[in-house]
């Protein structure tokens, strides 16, 4: 054997013994993809088991959920429909009350000025009874004075003087 057929007999086998290489390298791969699919088809099955319970799970809080919404919904309706009627009966109140009210304002202010009217009619009496009043009392302040002189002068006259003090001589003897 030549050195070219040793060389192409050690290339051969360098071949066959890198395709055995390679065969069993695949045949490794292969079963552990093969392993890997059946780990990954028994996780996707635990997956999808789980997912589907929680998928009935949150389908079953969804349909409470709905009834609760649904609920909700016609209690918002309801609400709404009583807001209405009771926005309506109290405008009705108020303009009843508004009404009320403008017809007070006309009946105190009829009021006030019938008052007014009293007030200054009042007024006007006072100052002529005030008037009154004054005349008389200086016509009696003028009588007073008139009396006082009629008075001092009767009692200036000489017959009063006497007896005056004839009186006061008594008075002294009874005294004594």
């Amino acid at each position: 054997m030549s050195i070219k057929d040793k060389i192409i007999f050690s290339i051969m086998f360098l071949l066959i013994a890198g395709g055995a290489y390679i065969q069993f390298s695949y045949f490794q791969a292969m079963d552990r993809m093969a392993m890997m699919e059946a780990e990954q088809i028994k996780h996707v099955d635990e997956v999808n088991k789980e997912f589907r319970e929680d998928l009935r799970k949150l389908n079953l809080q969804f349909i409470g959920r709905g009834k609760h919404l649904r609920k909700a919904q016609e209690d918002i309706i309801a609400n709404t429909e009583l807001i209405h009627s009771t926005a309506d009966s109290l405008g009705s109140l108020i303009e009843d009350v508004a009404f009320n009210l403008s017809e007070l304002d006309r009946e105190v202010q009829k009021h006030f000025r019938s008052i007014e009217e009293e007030i200054s009619d009042l007024k006007d009496d006072f100052k002529s009874e005030r008037r009154k009043n004054s005349r008389k009392l200086s016509d009696i302040d003028q009588l007073i004075t008139t009396l006082q002189n009629d008075l001092k002068e009767i009692e200036n006259l000489s017959l009063i003087q006497k007896e005056k003090a004839k009186a006061k001589a008594e008075a002294e003897k009874n005294k004594k």
